[in-house]
């Protein structure tokens, strides 16, 4: 009678045993896995945007001239056609999709790597940086990261709802489209930081790239699709792209979501989005060891 009359003290000791013990057991796994350092910096991260919130609800006006722009102008273009015609496999209402969804989910990856590096190369605080015990690619990473956290919430959210409410957006392909979607949007900002990193790795062999950066920031939204589906582009032109990774931080997360490319095909596309991201970090880590053999600083 005893052990029955304590069972409800055991059950609830149990219960308590098993979240601690998961809890501690999922640090540990971070912490072996090396992340648990990382995760100041996407905090960090989040809370020194929380500080200037303001701005990006003009953002939010923004980006909704940028697609309202783009929604007149492909109206023009499908003037005239029978509703559900196509141009190039897209039709109005799939391009109306098609650029307010990618516009909206670029205000969630958009990260400024490029800049930060520019800005500790040309103020010496380079060197602060280079004696922290962390790998600096993980840690630029872990603060973009933490970056698109705080837009997903205040700035891509709401936007969302604004666009959804203003625009004929059709939701994505079913819950695999959703899924998939979310699963290229999250590779698709892996592709864009690491591209911006190394990006950044040019300001130590320049005295300035704030002119590449705005070439970038242009050339970036014509070979991602983001402007424009790579299907309107010239043939040799579009499979030029298909070796590059571009097409992996628009063009490919707005094909799922719009489920023009489903089962083993949507699979293989997340494949090679993740594939590049393996190479771009290698090829970064890489680029990183020497150019900071290249650096010199001066001080007083």
């Amino acid at each position: 009678m005893g052990y029955f009359a304590d069972s409800k003290g055991v059950n609830l000791f149990t219960r308590g045993f098993r979240r601690n013990t998961c809890a501690d057991m999922t640090r540990a796994v971070i912490s072996c896995a090396g992340v648990g350092r990382y995760t100041p910096f996407i905090r960090n991260a989040f809370l020194a945007m929380l500080a200037y919130r303001l701005r990006y609800y003009t953002g939010i006006l923004t980006y909704f001239i940028f697609i309202s722009v783009h929604y007149f102008i492909w109206s023009a273009v499908f003037d005239g056609k029978a509703p559900g015609e196509l141009i190039n496999g897209f039709t109005l209402a799939e391009m109306v999709t098609y650029i307010s969804v990618g516009w909206v989910s670029r205000s969630m990856y958009f990260s400024d790597i490029d800049e930060t590096m520019d800005e500790w190369v040309r103020t010496g605080q380079v060197s602060m940086h280079l004696l922290r015990p962390v790998n600096i690619q993980l840690m630029l990473l872990s603060e973009a990261f933490g970056g698109s956290l705080f837009r997903a919430s205040c700035f891509t959210l709401p936007l969302s709802i604004v666009i959804f409410l203003c625009f004929p957006v059709a939701p994505p392909a079913g819950v695999q489209g959703a899924l998939l979607f979310f699963l290229g949007t999250l590779l698709a900002f892996a592709v864009l930081a690491e591209v911006n990193f190394l990006v950044g790795i040019l300001s130590f062999y320049l005295k300035s790239i704030q002119g590449i950066l705005r070439a970038k920031y242009y050339l970036l939204q014509l070979f991602s699709g983001l402007l424009l589906p790579l299907t309107f582009f010239p043939e040799g032109f579009r499979k030029v792209l298909e070796y590059l990774p571009f097409q992996a931080i628009t063009f490919v997360p707005l094909q799922l979501y719009l489920g023009k490319v489903q089962g083993g095909a949507a699979l293989w596309m997340l494949g090679q989005q993740l594939l590049w991201v393996v190479i771009l970090y290698a090829l970064g880590a890489l680029l990183w060891k020497r150019a900071i053999t290249k650096l010199t600083l001066h001080g007083g």
